[in-house]
Formats: structure tokens, C-alpha cells, sequence
């Protein structure tokens, strides 16, 4: 085989070759970019996280307060007789807030499970 014949044989194989390496590049920038995108949305939901649990330890406080003003003495001043139901619908309100912020961060905690998922896949495909 001649130098000129060996030539011709490499030409098309180095083509491939570089066409191939060219998809490749083009994935690993579309993995890149996806990356960030979910790199940025975790931070995100780290964020919402943080203020729900901040949220949700002001509202554990003001239940421990109401509780406490609850279970004072049935003895009440007439004045403190107008708070008492009050103070009852203020538990109330509080503990659905409670349940509504809890279901929201078991939520939140289910999507971050899904990110996580997502980047091992990225960084498994890789």
C-alpha cells in the first residue's frame, strides 16, 4: 500500500472521527448548561427551605405561647374573659398554618430529592 493509499483510507475515518467528537462536545455543553439549571434551582429551593423552617419554628413558638396562655387557670378577670376565644381561634389558625407549612416542606423536601436524583444521573452520564 502506498503512502498516497494510506492517506485516502485515513481521511474519511479521521471525518468520522472528528464529526463524532463534535456530537460529543455539543452533548457535554447541553450537560453543562443543564447542570447550572439544576445547580441554580437547588439553591433556590435550599433558600424557600430555609425560610419555611424559619417559618415554621416562629409558628412552633407562638403555639408553645398560646398553649401556655391556654392552659393558665380557668379562672379568668373579667377583662381576660373576652380573650380566651380568641386566643382559641389564634391556636386554631396557627395549627393549620403548621400543617399547611409542614405539607409544603415534605414538598419541597419530595423536589429536592427529585434535583438530587437528576444531578446523579447528569454526573453518572457523564
Amino acid at each position: 500500500m502506498t503512502p498516497e493509499e494510506s492517506l485516502d483510507q485515513l481521511e474519511p475515518l479521521l471525518s468520522e472521527t472528528t464529526s463524532i467528537l463534535d456530537r460529543h462536545t455539543a452533548q457535554l455543553r447541553q450537560h453543562a448548561v443543564m447542570l447550572r439549571q439544576l445547580v441554580q434551582a437547588t439553591e433556590g429551593n435550599a433558600q424557600l427551605m430555609q425560610q419555611l423552617l424559619a417559618g415554621q419554628s416562629s409558628y412552633q413558638e407562638q403555639l408553645v405561647q398560646l398553649n401556655e396562655a391556654l392552659s393558665a387557670p380557668a379562672t379568668l378577670l373579667p377583662a381576660q374573659a373576652s380573650y380566651a376565644p380568641g386566643q382559641a381561634q389564634q391556636l386554631d389558625d396557627l395549627e393549620i398554618r403548621f400543617e399547611k407549612m409542614s405539607s409544603q416542606l415534605e414538598t419541597l423536601s419530595s423536589k429536592m430529592d427529585l434535583i438530587l436524583t437528576k444531578l446523579i444521573r447528569v454526573y453518572i452520564n457523564n
